[in-house]
């Protein structure tokens, strides 16, 4: 397809435009105008995937355009200025979709496309990249879908003015509608690993983002919508699909020291036992109030963690680095247990520190080995323990867990 550029009879006769004037902005007008319908399309990523080679002809002749609109021709310059700052603003609303990158021109906003866009399409994760966590579309937050209050809305509408000569057929067809645009469109699984975030919709090109290009305010958590939306070399929007609260968490913990770059996603501290205890203070009564909490048993120690701060925990654990997570107190769906098998990912020599920081920070207990004697079990398949200061524990263990218990106990004694 050809486009002619239109000609300036004065400056023509002047000279002010000469032949490859007028072929440069033939050029120019043809790519920037393909450029448009593509940018515009809403299947715009893929055609560009495709057509890649639009942004690499339009960044080729770039130098060229910029030294021809410097040299002035008002009049032969009027469609090709318009045309090109069209371009540019939906080239930029595009890329600013795709990345929290910026071009301070026009030639480098066309060289983010060009990268982002030629990268091939992620994959989710394979046998040999442990998943820390995934998920998909919940449920729950289909009432929360604004989508599903103009259904509410019309259903009640409908049967108000219409009474008993309503008919449910127009209901029933709109509410498949929404319910298949709610299924296509806003919902879709997502896995997190040590090294990235990877968003699968149901409909369209899956996208990820690496931990390390996290910026310190990139994690955003609307867990009332289970939306959690993150900022790093690419954006990423998860929608709909649950625990937004306790993947926001995650990514927080994880794009941090001591996580980041140190773990692969697989258990390095194997022997430990990790099991649901209470805290009986020294002196009480039979019967007397507990706190509940976490018993962590290891071949030299055990340790205590109350249940009621694991927020504390966790915020001492994404603290040192200095911002503090997007989400409050009550958006951290977290829990002391989670944490621990998390942390159960560093090297021993860390595992140990980190819990014993916890620890202290926490109001909790930690006790050397041979400070631990055998306790009164309070009930059948309990195990109970006392420690220094007369202050005991009482652990449920499942079948799994007491072996592991059993044998770390029994290690103490020897």
């Amino acid at each position: 397809m050809h486009l002619a550029f239109p000609r300036d009879v004065n400056a023509r006769e002047s000279g002010s435009l000469d032949v490859a004037d007028e072929v440069l902005g033939n050029q120019v007008l043809a790519c920037y105008g393909e450029l448009l319908r593509v940018l515009r399309s809403p299947r715009w990523k893929w055609r560009l995937r495709v057509r890649v080679d639009l942004l690499r002809g339009a960044l080729a002749l770039e130098p060229a355009v910029s030294e021809w609109l410097a040299r002035g021709a008002p009049g032969a310059h009027r469609r090709l200025l318009a045309r090109r700052e069209r371009l540019e603003r939906v080239a930029r609303a595009r890329l600013a979709h795709l990345s929290r990158q910026e071009g301070a021109s026009l030639a480098e906003v066309w060289g983010h496309l060009e990268r982002l866009l030629s990268e091939p399409l992620p994959r989710p994760p394979g046998d040999d990249e442990p998943v820390l966590f995934e998920g998909a579309q919940g449920w729950r937050h289909f009432l929360a879908w604004p989508g599903a209050w103009v259904f509410a809305l019309l259903v009640l509408t409908h049967q108000h003015l219409l009474g008993r000569r309503a008919s449910v057929v127009p209901v029933l067809v709109a509410g498949g509608a929404l319910l298949a645009v709610y299924l296509l469109r806003y919902t879709g699984r997502f896995w997190l690993t040590a090294k990235r975030l990877v968003w699968q919709p149901r409909v369209g090109e899956p996208v990820q983002v690496s931990l390390a290009s996290i910026a310190p305010d990139g994690i955003t958590a609307l867990t009332a919508w289970g939306e959690v939306r993150v900022e790093g070399e690419r954006r990423v929007t998860v929608r709909h699909a649950g625990a937004a609260g306790r993947l926001a968490a995650l990514l927080e913990l994880h794009r941090r020291s001591p996580f980041l770059g140190r773990v692969d996603g697989t258990r390095r501290v194997q022997e430990v036992s990790v099991v649901p205890a209470w805290r009986v203070p020294e002196g009480a009564a039979p019967g007397s109030r507990t706190e509940p909490g976490v018993a962590v048993l290891r071949p030299g120690y055990a340790a205590f963690l109350p249940a009621h701060r694991a927020t504390e925990m966790f915020r001492g654990l994404t603290g040192p680095l200095g911002a503090k997570p997007e989400a409050d107190d009550a958006g951290v769906d977290v829990t002391v247990e989670l944490l621990v098998e998390h942390l159960r990912l560093l090297s021993e020599a860390d595992f140990d520190a980190y819990l014993r920081q916890a620890v202290f920070a926490q109001g909790g207990e930690l006790w050397f080995a041979d400070e631990v004697r055998p306790g009164e079990a309070a009930s059948a398949g309990h195990v109970g323990l006392v420690g220094a200061r007369g202050v005991g524990l009482q652990l449920r263990p499942d079948s799994v867990q007491a072996e592991a218990t059993r044998r770390i106990v029994s290690q103490w004694a020897a």
